[in-house]
């Protein structure tokens, strides 16, 4: 037992009693934001931002800089959330959450022809590996006649479009404004003010590094998913199966207060 309780808790031995008690703020939050997710509780979403707002300040003190863009990333949503919910058809209505339709739920040839592009993308560096790492960055042309086709930045830009595309459909705008945004600081550098301006990368140096190489989007990202998210979520999906999600949340109710939930007429209030 002495043994699980310092496998737990011993890293917190070189931690401040600020850093402690911000935490302990943070989980207690994050418990309240579950209870009110549950009930239909707008404030579901004031307790998650301050408990993501005190885990970003954390982890960026203690350097865990990829928990931190996700936290963030939680945060920002948080925001848009809340607008959304806040909103109002007209002055009596307000939007309403309702199910997919089974026209919503069907999908067009449109987006069959779109997967396999996409596929096809991703699988081009699988198959063709080897080349591109024989030629050190220097992407593949095509001559034809007088014509020269750049097909690798072709590849590149449609995979990087329907990527931006898949992220605007899965997780909506603002994570796709913050990609386009650095993208386009990536190209114009040079214009941007002197404190972090830069030469600015050609349209082949750009899709090249982002689309085939190894440090961007295939990269350390994926990795991490492949790695770590993946069974994350695997094993969550498991658990929710097995009925072991119901239990973590009826002990999160209990840990905060009382356990009967109680459903308000209206979730505005």
């Amino acid at each position: 037992m002495t043994t699980i309780f310092e496998f737990l808790f011993d890293q917190y031995k070189t931690y401040s009693t600020l850093d402690i008690t911000l935490e302990i703020v943070a989980v207690i939050f994050g418990f309240l934001s579950v209870w009110y997710s549950k009930q239909n509780k707008i404030w579901v979403f004031p307790t998650g931002m301050i408990s993501t707002l005190i885990f970003v300040y954390l982890l960026f003190k203690w350097e865990l800089l990829g928990d931190m863009l996700i936290n963030g990333y939680y945060f920002i949503m948080s925001i848009y959330g809340w607008y959304i919910w806040t909103r109002k058809v007209d002055k009596t209505h307000v939007n309403q959450i309702s199910t997919t339709t089974f026209k919503e739920k069907k999908i067009s040839i449109f987006d069959i022809a779109i997967s396999l592009i996409a596929a096809f993308c991703c699988l081009y560096i699988y198959f063709f590996y080897d080349q591109l790492i024989d030629r050190g960055g220097i992407l593949l042309k095509y001559s034809i006649g007088q014509f020269t086709i750049p097909v690798e930045i072709i590849i590149g830009m449609i995979g990087i479009i329907i990527l931006l595309e898949a992220t605007r459909r899965a997780i909506g705008m603002p994570l796709v404004i913050i990609a386009v945004s650095f993208l386009l600081f990536s190209y114009f550098g040079r214009y941007a003010p002197d404190i972090i301006s830069h030469g600015g990368l050609s349209l082949k140096r750009l899709v090249g590094f982002q689309w085939f190489d190894q440090e961007a989007i295939f990269g350390i990202p994926i990795g991490v998913s492949v790695d770590f998210i993946f069974l994350f979520v695997l094993f969550g999906a498991l658990l929710e199966k097995a009925g072991g999600g119901k239990y973590f949340l009826d002990l999160a109710f209990a840990m905060v207060g009382n356990c009967l939930l109680y459903t308000s007429p209206s979730p505005r209030d």
